[in-house]
């Protein structure tokens, strides 16, 4: 059977719990090692006498992963990327149809600088 696993290169990242706010910001409670698709799309849109870089990068993680366990929520935490932090901003569940299973969880991620990493 073919997954996105299967089918794309996965590469090693870090997936971050972080605390949200306080004193201290968004600090990381625990780093989680795994193995994923990362994808990033860089491009840019024209306005009117400007031009704006734009980037958007997104992970597909499997949804077996141990640190999905005890989250109430994906948003808001961090993932760490060959040397460059995301924040989670946006999830997406990839469900086979035909089996009704959760192949894999697609992570939207925004560039980020968490304040202890």
């Amino acid at each position: 059977m073919l997954d996105i696993f299967s089918t794309f290169r996965t590469t090693p990242y870090t997936f971050l719990k972080l605390g949200q706010g306080g004193l201290r910001g968004n600090g990381t409670l625990q780093e989680f090692e795994a193995e994923g698709v990362f994808k990033l799309r860089r491009g840019i849109t024209q306005g009117v006498d400007i031009q704006n870089p734009t980037s958007t990068a997104t992970l597909h993680i499997k949804p077996s992963e141990t640190f999905l366990s005890g989250l109430a929520t994906l948003e808001g935490h961090g993932i760490k990327y060959d040397g460059q932090l995301y924040r989670i901003v946006g999830v997406t569940e990839g469900m086979n149809f035909s089996t009704n299973v959760l192949e894999h969880i697609t992570l939207t991620l925004q560039t980020e600088e968490p304040t202890d990493v």
